[in-house]
């Protein structure tokens, strides 16, 4: 019996075994996409987003598409509780800029973001660091201290098998808590920051969702916006990341050949967002502060008359 030999595209003849072999592989990696269950694909906080804040034409134009970035968006664009639009144009939200291109820069300065706020840890930025404009100021602004490099190591942990599903939730919602209480001096920083900017600015975490996901919530309930449309804008980046989303479940799930322990559903929980989370926030302002009122007053430090003008600054 004959073994036939086949060309690549190198030019080299590949046996028929090889040939199979990688028939087989290659089947086996496209088995390994993971489409995102539809409790965190983003779509139903879409068109909740669109019923609640507005039509889908207003929704989509916040949506800044820069190729290599993810979740890029105006926080613009949504109704208050008193009937005003919150102003497009002054704050932007996104993941990290480390793969921002020299192509992109043009697009980037038409949006005139003066400053970028960069929420990330020492640990996270190492070998990610934002690529920006010459024109654009960088701020280092962590939302948190991480001194041992616990949140880049966790994705190790996980890896190792060493995190279950619910151990991820209740992490991630002890973050979102943290976040108002323990970290609260490094969030009003943040927060004076961004509102007091005279020019345009952005904020970022890693993925745009966790820390990026807090800051724009308070700064929404900052200009009046209805908590439940602050709900469904957090959820949406899910919609906007299934994508990134899907392609982190296959990788894990192509891992688990050499990682077997290796939880899916608590990689599921750390690439997405829930809403019991940011409501893991606003528990923790209720319960602590006795509402976001008192809040927004004492703890921030924002007293009526301030808060009338950031109101009118940031609304129209």
């Amino acid at each position: 019996m004959k073994t036939y030999n086949y060309s690549n595209n190198t030019g080299k003849a590949v046996p028929v075994k090889a040939w199979w072999f990688y028939v087989a592989l290659g089947s086996f990696m496209l088995s390994c996409k993971v489409s995102v269950p539809a409790e965190h694909d983003g779509k139903a906080a879409y068109n909740d987003l669109t019923s609640r804040g507005g039509d889908s034409a207003a929704v989509a134009r916040r949506y800044i598409g820069l190729e290599n970035t993810v979740n890029f968006r105006d926080l613009g664009g949504l109704k208050t509780k008193d009937g005003r639009t919150v102003r497009k144009g002054l704050i932007y939200r996104s993941d990290n800029l480390s793969k921002l291109e020299q192509d992109d820069f043009g697009a980037f300065n038409a949006l005139r973001i003066g400053t970028v706020y960069d929420l990330r840890t020492d640990h996270e930025i190492e070998g990610k660091e934002d690529r920006l404009p010459a024109n654009v100021r960088y701020m280092h602004t962590p939302v948190v201290q991480d001194n041992a490099g616990e949140i880049k190591g966790l994705k190790k942990r996980v890896l190792n098998g060493e995190i279950t599903e619910q151990q991820a939730r209740d992490m991630t919602a002890r973050f979102y808590a943290d976040a108002v209480t323990v970290n609260i001096g490094s969030v009003k920083s943040i927060l004076k920051q961004i509102t007091s900017s005279d020019q345009p600015v952005l904020y970022h975490c890693s993925a745009g969702k966790d820390r990026t996901g807090i800051i724009s919530a308070l700064i929404l309930s900052i200009v009046n916006v209805d908590r439940q449309l602050i709900v469904d804008d957090f959820m949406v980046s899910n919609y906007y990341r299934r994508a990134r989303a899907e392609k982190t479940l296959g990788k894990a799930k192509l891992g688990r050949i050499i990682k077997p322990k290796l939880n899916m559903d608590a990689i599921e929980i750390l690439s997405t967002v829930d809403e019991s989370f940011i409501h893991a926030t606003f528990n923790a302002i209720d319960s602590t502060y006795g509402g976001m009122e008192p809040f927004i007053e004492k703890e921030l430090g924002i007293d009526k008359v301030a808060r009338r003008m950031l109101i009118e600054k940031f609304t129209e």
